[in-house]
């Protein structure tokens, strides 16, 4: 059995996708990165039935490939796939108009909403994770993942679209999903907390030693 491939091809991509579009904007490559990611935006507003090319596309895009475990055999998208597939959508979407990095390995996705509540005057952060998390099919979950997305995008901030795409797959599985939802959710409270913690020290008041200058 060949190693996985999913986790490291999409941000690998993504990585090159970016660099391209926002480092090499005057270049050949800038250019066909910008045709690349406008070809998954309008992919990703159509079904696979309306668009029968548009896993090709994203998996002659995908380098590495995924590997032959990872590939679908029959009429239906594998779940690394369709990972696949919806985490490079999600991508391009974020990466419209950005000036920015939008992927980074820093970050997680549940990290940076936790981030964009704290950012928001709105309160409806919470709610949009909570519904995404809740969802009990795939279409009704990247329906709010792109929501999320928008809103990540409107205030710059960036996370892991390589262990995304990873979470996704391992959502389409009963058995692991329960885990990733939890992960989700702690990482997302981390994301709340840490900005607050970060502000609070800083305003504390420096404490001198009284025998600094002895």
């Amino acid at each position: 059995m060949t190693k996985p491939t999913l986790h490291f091809s999409v941000g690998n991509t993504a990585s090159s996708l970016q660099r391209s579009y926002l480092d090499r904007a005057e270049t050949a490559a800038g250019a066909d990165a910008r045709r690349v990611l406008a070809e998954l935006r309008q992919s990703a507003a159509r079904s696979f039935s309306a668009d029968p090319l548009a896993l090709q596309k994203v998996l002659l895009l995908l380098e590495p490939p995924l590997s032959d475990e990872e590939l679908g055999r029959g009429d239906d998208p594998s779940p690394s796939e369709l990972a696949a597939y919806n985490a490079l959508t999600l991508f391009a979407q974020h990466m419209q108009s950005a000036t920015k990095p939008v992927h980074t390995t820093e970050c997680s996705f549940a990290r940076a909403c936790g981030r964009l509540q704290t950012l928001s005057e709105s309160n409806s952060i919470k709610p949009r994770f909570d519904a995404m998390q809740s969802a009990r099919d795939e279409a009704s979950r990247v329906l709010h993942l792109r929501s999320l997305v928008t809103l990540l995008r409107s205030k710059e901030l960036a996370f892991d679209y390589g262990s995304f795409a990873r979470d996704l797959r391992s959502l389409q599985y009963p058995a692991r999903r329960e885990g990733v939802l939890l992960r989700w959710g702690r990482d997302y409270a981390v994301g709340t907390l840490r900005p607050k913690a970060q502000r609070a020290a800083e305003a504390e008041p420096e404490i001198t030693s009284p025998f600094a200058n002895s």
